[in-house]
């Protein structure tokens, strides 16, 4: 945006001619006139060695009580929260466990399941012939009774325990 000082510089160019061409050659160092550019800045320097520090124990105090709080305050909120997180943290594990006895109980169901097929009468029958051998009779060893037992039986010189 030009000014209102370049715009009378332009009019009197075409009114005057070579005047003000030359008046203005003269000027052109110069920079365009700012608002309120008369103002001056004073700057002093200030000599603070001999100053003392004045110290304020009251301040001291109120800063160390404000600190003290805030961290009272931090260790109060920890320790509120720290139960609620234990209990949320054991509810957990409890779950767990809860899941892990339900897939044992299942297992040993499956196992249950699984003995009683093989121990099923059908099933001995098929396993009689394959597996099981009847011992010689002269393989067969009794042993003799124990101090504590109640009945024995006596088969040819020796005794069998009832």
């Amino acid at each position: 945006m030009t000014t209102l000082a370049a715009i009378y510089d332009r009019l009197s160019e075409r009114t005057f001619g070579r005047v003000a061409v030359e008046r203005r050659d003269g000027d052109d160092f110069r920079l365009r006139a700012l608002p309120r550019e008369d103002i001056q800045l004073f700057v002093k320097r200030i000599d603070n060695t001999r100053m003392v520090r004045v110290v304020d124990t009251r301040d001291w105090f109120a800063s160390v009580s404000m600190s003290a709080g805030v961290v009272a305050a931090a260790v109060m909120l920890i320790l509120l929260l720290v139960p609620g997180g234990y209990s949320l943290l054991a509810s957990r594990n409890m779950e767990r466990l809860r899941e892990e006895r339900i897939q044992l109980n299942n297992e040993l169901q499956m196992v249950r399941i699984k003995e009683a097929q093989l121990r099923s009468a059908k099933s001995l029958k098929t396993w009689e012939h394959r597996q099981f051998v009847e011992p010689a009779a002269t393989a067969v060893v009794f042993a003799p009774p124990t101090q504590d037992a109640v009945a024995a039986v006596k088969v040819e010189g020796l005794t069998k325990n009832q």
